[in-house]
């Protein structure tokens, strides 16, 4: 199998450490690209995407992965038609506002002060819903000990404010959306969505909460894995696949 590399970029936190359980579980032939956003910046989207372009590989091909607040850079890079691209994955994560009401005033209340007490309230979620592992709730202690209220803010500012929809629309590459069944940061509409503006979209279905890739990491490397060597192989299109974890992927 030729080596690929898979460009991860990631959620809300932006360190890049959420990413250690799914990179433990990846084939030898799957080389890891962390992408980290600064944790002092305030920087929307289109400059965070000008740091996901420096770091995606010239001569090897890869795939883009963005995991929630990531999912729209995925999108924009592959916009650009980077030269050897092969495929985008987009892991619980939205083309536009995930939450159903859209009201525009709601960013206005997006303020540092509301995210001071945003490490205890994630690493509490992790313990009581995510997961009964101190595993988890230490990763996320210290994917956020660094990371200033008012960049989660003003990250949380550019997720209410984004719209993708007519660039996944454009997509010319494969699409695999890894879903988490019992998600409720990103709700399943969201999934829907980007099924419906990208009919071709390939959807990975498994039973976690919001973070698939930490709370099921084998499962998700093993779906990343088939999907990426399908990006090889090309096989006439397969509409339900079961694997023997329990994860589904439909097309």
């Amino acid at each position: 199998m030729a080596e690929t590399a898979l460009v991860l970029l990631p959620g809300l936190d932006g360190s890049g450490v959420m990413f250690r359980p799914l990179v433990a579980h990846l084939p030898d032939h799957i080389h890891p690209i962390i992408v980290s956003y600064p944790s002092d910046q305030m920087l929307g989207y289109d400059k965070l995407l000008a740091r996901v372009l420096a770091k995606v590989p010239a001569r090897e091909p890869f795939v883009l992965l963005g995991e929630s607040f990531s999912g729209p850079i995925a999108l924009l890079a592959a916009a650009r038609r980077l030269p050897n691209l092969v495929g985008v994955i987009l892991c619980a994560t939205f083309v536009r506002n995930p939450v159903w009401l859209r009201p525009r005033w709601l960013q206005y209340l997006v303020r540092p002060l509301v995210f001071r007490p945003y490490r205890v309230f994630a690493q509490l979620k992790a313990r009581l819903y995510e997961s009964k592992t101190c595993d988890l709730v230490s990763l996320k202690a210290e994917a956020l000990r660094d990371v200033c209220p008012h960049v989660i803010a003003h990250r949380v500012r550019s997720v209410l404010n984004v719209n993708v929809t007519r660039v996944l629309q454009g997509c010319d590459v494969p699409v695999l959306y890894l879903r988490g069944d019992r998600d409720f940061v990103v709700p399943s509409h969201n999934m829907k969505e980007i099924a419906r503006l990208q009919p071709e979209v390939q959807v990975a279905h498994f039973s976690s909460p919001h973070l698939v890739l930490q709370t099921q990491p084998a499962e998700a490397a093993e779906a990343i894995g088939s999907f990426i060597e399908s990006l090889h192989c090309p096989v006439p299109s397969v509409t339900d696949l079961a694997d023997p974890q329990g994860s589904s992927v439909t097309g």
